[in-house]
């Protein structure tokens, strides 16, 4: 009997946003939620195992699967107990990311809604191929 092999190729494709913001995470998720009509809930931490100090750190994270565009949206904290997760983006509290089916994303019309949040001072995207801590971004 002939053996037939499947291939699948997906077409998922990410985003990634860093964001500069003084308030909490909870706040940052409650905002984001009311203003994008997205509904991040807590879920569990990311745990990041720092090999220098030989020392697990956990970071707070958000999530929101969005099943009838097929994306996941996952916001998470840059920053536990002093510890960066994206060191060369020190600078930023906050990031999303953005997973799935792309391909009728509004980027422009979703940068707006997060700019129109004052609480936000700086929404920047971020080319993740440019990343030196790649592994950081399996979450």
């Amino acid at each position: 009997m002939k053996k037939h092999t499947l291939h699948i190729e997906t077409d998922e494709e990410s985003l990634f946003y860093a964001i500069l913001s003084s308030e909490k995470i909870t706040r940052l998720a409650w905002l984001l939620n009311n203003q994008l009509h997205l509904h991040f809930e807590r879920v569990y931490r990311i745990e990041w195992y720092n090999e220098l100090e030989n020392e697990n750190f956990y970071f707070s994270k958000f999530v929101y699967e969005d099943e009838l565009n097929h994306l996941t949206y996952t916001l998470f904290a840059n920053y536990s107990d002093a510890k960066i997760l994206f060191t060369e983006l020190r600078a930023m509290q906050y990031f999303i990311l953005i997973e799935g089916g792309l391909s009728f994303f509004n980027e422009k019309g979703f940068l707006a809604q997060i700019k129109a949040i004052k609480e936000i001072q700086l929404t920047s995207t971020v080319d993740q191929g440019s990343l030196k801590q790649k592994p950081n971004l399996i979450l």
